[in-house]
């Protein structure tokens, strides 16, 4: 029977959505009987958290050190790397959020074995593995051969399916990492959280991203309020993260994050290649742009050409209409 280690990333008292999808992913994968799943967290988890993980898979390690209470890519590397050596998994699954894209490849290194970053689909059951990933903006969807183990892999969130967790909890085991000293040369000085109720980008199933067409950045509010109408997350493009306009957090593109809501709407936004490489596997693309030979039309599932000073707000309040909230 196969190992499969999934890292379980959190945050706060909640497990992060990537990560959730993974667990949902391999409790089916147990299923088959080739697998058996161990989840692993780092650091400091509360004993509630790790229980409800344990609803998801076999056996939950959760390693521990002084080291590893604040992130460091260095002391979360060692970690799962020194526990991959011990447990001989044959993947290792993590989410490929701005976490698992800083330390997982470490792990590759320190275990010599390859990385498929940015997966969207997975055939779990051939033999070997094949996984699927977009390259050259999304143009091109490659097939990834995994032929020695162990080999690492990152989904992007909204991948799978997230199923609700089994009845059945399973063992949780207490590691001590031990991580040598001097071992993390890194320290986290200051962390600052997002305003409440704001979903990460990432992690968003509905995207309202705003570019250059908005003017000024005084007019995201038109976004804003359409984005709250629908239960959406607001994005932008790099030239309008550049202008200062929006937060770097807000970026969407090979520069910024990388996204696959269930819907992405581009405002005024023209369809430059970099952005195009952050959000071209999104399942629905609705483009509004004035300019009807916007490079964005070429991606969009649906287009309207138009002034978005006019669509937007038309949009917002015919929904609010709909759906009551006036």
């Amino acid at each position: 029977m196969d190992r499969v280690l999934i890292f379980v990333e959190t945050k706060g008292d909640e497990v992060k959505k990537g990560s959730l999808e993974l667990l949902s992913e391999a409790r089916k994968l147990a299923q088959t009987g080739r697998f058996a799943i161990e989840a692993v967290v780092i650091g400091k988890v509360a004993p509630s958290l790790r229980e409800a993980i344990s609803l998801y898979a076999e056996k939950v390690v959760h390693i521990v050190d002084p080291l590893l209470d604040a992130y460091t890519p260095e002391g979360y590397s060692l970690a799962l790397a020194d526990y991959a050596r011990t447990s001989q998994p044959r993947m290792i699954l993590a989410g490929a959020t701005q976490v698992g894209r800083d330390f997982l490849p470490r792990v590759a290194v320190l275990l010599e074995c390859g990385i498929a970053s940015d997966v969207t689909a997975a055939n779990w059951l051939d033999n070997p593995v094949t996984l699927v990933r977009p390259v050259y903006g999304g143009k091109v969807l490659t097939e990834v051969v995994c032929e020695e183990s162990p080999f690492l892999v990152l989904t992007r969130p909204n991948t799978f399916d997230i199923t609700s967790p089994g009845e059945k909890t399973g063992e949780v085991v207490e590691r001590h990492a031990s991580l040598p000293a001097g071992s993390v040369k890194t320290r986290m000085l200051r962390r600052e959280e997002k305003p409440k109720g704001k979903v990460d980008l990432t992690e968003a199933d509905i995207i309202v991203t705003g570019g250059r067409g908005l003017k000024a950045p005084e007019n995201f509010t038109i976004l804003e309020d359409f984005a709250a109408v629908i239960g959406g997350t607001v994005g932008a493009t790099r030239s309008v993260v550049d202008a200062k306009w929006r937060d770097q957090e807000d970026q969407v593109g090979k520069s910024g994050k990388t996204v696959s809501p269930k819907l992405y709407i581009a405002a005024g936004v023209s369809g430059a290649i970099h952005h195009i490489m952050g959000m071209d596997t999104s399942k629905v693309v609705l483009a509004i742009n004035r300019d009807p030979n916007a490079i964005i039309f070429n991606y969009a599932t649906y287009g309207i050409v138009g002034d978005l000073f006019e669509v937007v707000p038309a949009m917002t309040a015919e929904l609010k209409k709909r759906l009551g909230r006036g």
